[in-house]
């Protein structure tokens, strides 16, 4: 069967031409119920027409944001909290824009078929426009990931070589249908901007309800494991039905783990969304991820489940003339040339940001606790910054002093040296003048590596105030113990302290001195 299938897809290319000339010809338009069964009670926001005059509803979903920012995104946060299987849906942000844009409100907007793909569009896609019966209203199962691109791509040739000005347009350029990206999916089922904001992070669109009311699945005296008709369950709120079960519908990218909100490394198989009629009441909620490989392991043909169906999205690319390509362009190097000031945002501010985005209460709640303990957390990091950069900047002074005194010392010691040898020049070599110079040498040497342990404390102090502690606090450390230094009275080390400060503008900007210049600076 999934072979027949397959190369019933593969051939409805070649039948564009000839099935085009037919449904021009006249195909009788499929009545309202085969396309658009809950037309009475809402139509669909957009009809399409279909091959053998079918047809197929979508809803629209509007993305509300800044529309004339070409950058511009809506971040949602997806996915849903559960150990059980954070693996696959575990909270993650997600960021989403439509292809089209509302001249009134400025929202973006993308469409989504408002029902699961038929058994009529289906044949209508493959090239055979019999007359529709009831049947043809049941979601189309048995279709793998490969056909579901085929017929994508089947019916985008369609539209555009047939009714191009059926299909919306942006700027200009008309749209095509895909498959959904899993943001697009799920933000659309949990009811995008059309839900009740504190209702959206929930498990399901309709909280407490009862599932039976929304979806066919694997219940007692319920669907009995076969794909039923579509339409026949309450919608979401975006006016969109059979989200929950009957079919689970396959998405355009391929699996990844959630790796504790982000998407992780490895790309996997295929992804379906919303559970099916074999799934249990607890496998079917909004961020439900299923994988599956693309491939029959024992066949090797694309794998089609008798479960797997589909659901279309209409979307543009993105770049659809060069003024729309320029203005990309402009608002990227606009960004880019801020990067910098974004890349050092204070944690702090990304968090209130966090807090101001959420839409749930307790949720927003928990942020607002975790905000508070941060600024706990902040302050004390704070104040142990400022308190190991005074020490530091203390510390570094000291190392200054004694680099100082000892290469005074060191001087004296080689004078005295010196004054030894020509004595002993002078007046001829005695044993007093030998132990006397032999306790000079150890002496200096003594004093040498002292002051190497010093030059090596001063590089350390100086590199980690350079590249640990950021400019203002280092600057506020200075300041602070300036003021301390010179109302304990202490002069000599406040002077030390400036010195070993300019010490450490010049180092910010020369790090890879020698030791000799090194001591040349603590010095100078």
């Amino acid at each position: 069967m999934m072979r027949s299938l397959w190369i019933n897809i593969a051939c409805c290319l070649a039948l564009a031409a000839p099935l085009a000339a037919q449904t021009e010809s006249g195909d009788a338009p499929w009545p309202k119920e085969l396309y658009d069964p809950a037309f009475e009670g809402a139509p669909a926001d957009l009809i399409l027409p279909m091959p053998c005059g079918g047809a197929m509803a979508f809803q629209q979903v509007n993305v509300p944001m800044e529309a004339p920012d070409p950058m511009a995104d809506r971040r949602v946060r997806l996915g849903q909290t559960q150990e059980e299987s954070g693996y696959s849906d575990y909270l993650h942000p997600a960021f989403l824009r439509g292809s089209f844009t509302d001249e009134n409100s400025g929202a973006t907007y993308y469409y989504i078929a408002r029902y699961e793909l038929t058994r009529g569009q289906f044949r209508a896609l493959s090239g055979d426009c019999e007359t529709p019966t009831r049947a043809d209203r049941i979601a189309q199962g048995e279709i793998s990931w490969f056909d579901a691109q085929a017929l994508a791509q089947a019916y985008s040739g369609w539209l555009l070589s047939v009714r191009p000005p059926e299909l919306p347009m942006a700027d200009g350029v008309p749209g095509f249908v895909r498959l959904p990206t899993e943001a697009e999916w799920e933000y659309a089922t949990r009811g995008g901007a059309r839900i009740e904001p504190t209702l959206f992070p929930g498990r399901r669109f309709f909280g407490d309800g009862d599932l039976r009311d929304y979806a066919r699945y694997q219940a007692p005296g319920s669907s009995r494991g076969t794909l039923g008709a579509v339409g026949l369950r309450k919608p979401n709120p975006l006016g969109l039905y059979d989200v929950y079960g009957n079919a689970e519908e396959l998405m355009m990218e391929p699996f990844r783990l959630n790796a504790l909100g982000r998407a992780g490394g490895q790309v996997g198989g295929i992804v379906t969304r919303g559970g099916s009629v074999l799934s249990q009441a607890a496998q079917i909620y909004s961020a439900v991820r299923t994988e599956y490989p693309p491939y029959d392991l024992s066949s090797g043909q694309p794998l089609g489940a008798e479960t797997f169906g589909m659901r279309l999205v209409i979307a543009t690319h993105i770049t659809t003339s060069d003024a729309r390509l320029r203005a990309i362009r402009d608002r990227w190097q606009a960004l880019a040339d801020t990067l910098d000031v974004q890349t050092d945002a204070d944690p702090q501010t990304l968090l209130s940001g966090l807090i101001d985005a959420e839409i749930d209460p307790s949720r927003r709640d928990a942020l607002t606790d975790l905000d508070l303990e941060f600024r706990r957390a902040t302050d004390r990091a704070q104040t142990a910054l400022q308190q190991s950069a005074r020490a530091t900047l203390l510390a570094g002074a000291v190392f200054v002093d004694s680099i100082i005194e000892t290469t005074a010392d060191i001087a004296a010691k080689a004078a005295n040296i010196r004054m030894l040898v020509d004595l002993q020049r002078a007046r001829s070599q005695t044993p007093v003048y030998a132990r006397q110079l032999d306790r000079h040498v150890e002496e200096i040497n003594a004093m040498r590596r002292e002051q190497a342990t010093f030059l090596l404390s001063f590089r350390a102090a100086l590199e980690s105030l350079s590249s640990d502690v950021p400019e203002p606090a280092r600057v506020a450390a200075y300041n602070v113990l300036s003021e301390e230094l010179s109302l304990a009275g202490r002069g000599q080390v406040a002077r030390m302290l400036e010195r070993f400060w300019e010490d450490l503008a010049y180092y910010g900007m020369h790090p890879d001195l020698e030791i000799d210049a090194l001591r040349d600076l603590a010095l100078e």
